[in-house]
């Protein structure tokens, strides 16, 4: 009897401590995701991915600290010089690499496929031929994905507008060299752009690059009377992202063009 005593209190004592290390994990990954969500919404993203990646090494399963991780890996690569070509391409495939843990550990969460297909968009950039043609649809993939488990995702949309954008406007001697080495590109058309910046405007009408986006897709269409309103609208919106004074000063220098 007082051996089963022992052995039940040994029991208990070891259970407590396993309790109490989960308690004190929880705390801690809960300290860190706030102090990393602080240095990301004051855009110091360098930071913010030391302590998501911080997180990660103590909760390797952590859904929201790997798609997070990603998400800023790219805002680092994205503001590297062009000259830093190699540093740029090694941080954005890092970003595509936690995107892809990210939707391993949770494939019905949206931003993992959104911030894949960001990712995704970057590296194509890199890659020549074959390779981004097949990225293309890899992107347009994901962000479909994304659009089904949150249709109300106006980023997605943004992303998507992007897509047909560029598709459509490469350039004829581009798409006959796809056509016949690659069998062709992805279908995209300024139109459809068009409707994919409306609706993320209908879902979020308060952010900047929506507006600058659909007036650059106009421009593409040569529809000089339609960029206007849009770059107008933006102008009187105020800043809340971090590229927003850059994306008011390109507006403002195509308002100009415009008024020649």
């Amino acid at each position: 009897m007082k051996k089963y005593l022992i052995t039940s209190l040994i029991c208990l004592i070891l259970l407590s401590a396993y309790t109490l290390a989960g308690i004190g994990k929880q705390e801690e990954v809960a300290r860190l995701m706030a102090k990393a969500d602080s240095l990301a919404s004051i855009w110091d993203h360098s930071g913010a991915v030391e302590v998501y990646l911080e997180i990660l090494k103590i909760d390797p399963n952590n859904y929201r600290a790997c798609w997070k991780a990603g998400d800023e890996y790219t805002e680092v690569a994205d503001r590297l010089p062009d000259k830093e070509k190699e540093k740029k391409e090694l941080y954005f495939d890092k970003a595509r690499k936690l995107c892809e843990r990210a939707i391993e550990i949770n494939p019905d969460g949206w931003e993992g496929h959104f911030r894949l297909a960001v990712a995704l968009g970057r590296l194509a950039l890199f890659r020549g031929g074959k390779e981004k043609i097949k990225l293309s649809k890899m992107i347009k993939a994901e962000a479909d994905t994304a659009l089904i488990l949150n249709p109300n995702a106006d980023l997605v949309y943004h992303v998507l507008g992007r897509w047909h954008q560029n598709l459509a406007n490469l350039s004829g001697m581009v798409k006959f060299f796809a056509k016949v080495f690659f069998g062709g590109v992805p279908p995209g058309t300024n139109e459809e752009a068009v409707k994919m910046f409306k609706k993320a405007i209908e879902i979020n009408p308060n952010h900047i690059e929506h507006y600058l986006e659909l007036a650059r897709t106009y421009k593409f269409m040569k529809r000089w009377d339609l960029m206007k309103e849009p770059l107008e609208k933006l102008l009187s919106l105020p800043d809340v992202e971090e590229d927003d004074p850059k994306f008011k000063q390109e507006a403002k220098e195509m308002l100009k063009k415009l008024n020649y």
